[in-house]
């Protein structure tokens, strides 16, 4: 275990990074990256084509997207492609769990170093995006089947819940800094000391009153706001609870808005009162709008889109930071997950 005196002199000097390809090797990530976007693509595959059930779809899906499900035309591809997006998520929700588990063991022992750490985490953001892309699809199987749903579920949970705490160390403004002396500096050399190569058990819990990460609320906003929509949307609660207790109050209170001017423009045929309507319609319109594609199937998937590219992006930019002092082990392949 890292003491708090060694991590104050590591915050100012800096460490070089020990390169690992069991946990960022170019192996394990193509693994992640390619299994999570491959299960997203099959996902937005069915929609495009319609192999989903008609349930899945709203107004926004079936007039302005121009959906049709055909799921009756087709149940052969529609089997095929659920039990593509069953098997790759269970794989990941697993892979996801294992390889956070490790995060918190190098964790707690002080091995594992910022970059590494980063890189365990937002490996596992992906294998939670993938599973949360799934489910909305899948919502119609899992009502059929109680026991799958269960499962996926308390894996869902679990995976949630390591996700909330794994992003802890993150918070701190100094993570993931390149160059103490110099933050502006984004180089690294082969033998240059830097951030990235601290020791994450280093930053638990400890800000060192430098503020917070801008990437950290971003990321928390984020887990909660997908984890929350796509569970309710299982459970039926979530869709019932936005239609009357979200969307339908917006709504009257749109009508309401736009009754007032009607109403006295056609009582006294003032121009005024017109022109106030139509001044109102042009914000109501595209609100009403969005609220009839937040409670669509698109609205899903650019939500899952959206975590996809963050986790990706978390992974991506700090590798090719780190490049020169991790590229020559971390180009082989590996996927060891520090079980060994």
């Amino acid at each position: 275990m890292v003491t708090s005196e060694e991590c104050d002199r590591l915050l100012v000097s800096g460490a070089k990074i020990k390169p690992d390809a069991d946990i960022s090797g170019i192996g394990v990530i193509l693994a992640f990256l390619i299994t999570a976007y491959a299960s997203f693509v099959a996902i937005l595959a069915a929609y495009a084509c319609g192999v989903v059930e008609s349930e899945l779809l709203s107004l926004a899906d079936v007039k302005v997207m121009r959906i049709r499900p055909r799921t009756e035309r087709h149940p052969r591809m529609h089997r095929i492609l659920r039990q593509t997006i069953i098997v790759l998520s269970d794989q990941q929700i697993v892979t996801g769990i294992a390889i956070m588990t490790a995060g918190f063991v190098g964790l707690r022992s002080g091995q594992i170093s910022v970059y590494h750490y980063q890189i365990v985490l937002y490996l596992a953001w992906l294998s939670s995006s993938v599973h949360l892309s799934a489910l909305t699809l899948l919502r119609p199987f899992l009502n059929r089947h109680t026991g799958v749903k269960v499962w996926r579920l308390v894996g869902m949970g679990a995976l949630f819940v390591m996700l909330i705490i794994g992003l802890v160390p993150t918070v701190s403004y100094d993570w993931g800094i390149i160059n103490f002396m110099d933050p502006k500096d984004s180089s690294i050399g082969e033998n240059d000391l830097t951030g990235w190569g601290v020791p994450a058990s280093c930053f638990w819990g400890k800000t060192y009153a430098d503020g917070v990460n801008n990437d950290a609320p971003i990321g928390y906003v984020l887990l909660v706001i997908s984890y929350v929509w796509k569970i309710g949307d299982v459970f039926g609660s979530g869709r019932k609870f936005y239609a009357s207790r979200i969307r339908r109050p917006l709504e009257s209170a749109v009508e309401s808005l736009l009754t007032l001017p009607a109403k006295r423009y056609h009582r006294t045929q003032q121009k005024r009162y017109l022109w106030c309507f139509r001044l109102l319609l042009i914000p109501c319109i595209p609100f009403i709008a969005v609220l009839e594609f937040l409670a669509s199937f698109s609205a899903s998937l650019w939500l899952s889109a959206l975590g996809l590219l963050f986790g990706t992006v978390q992974i991506i930019i700090p590798r090719n930071q780190t490049y020169a002092q991790t590229h020559a082990q971390e180009e082989r392949w590996g996927f060891d997950l520090g079980f060994s």
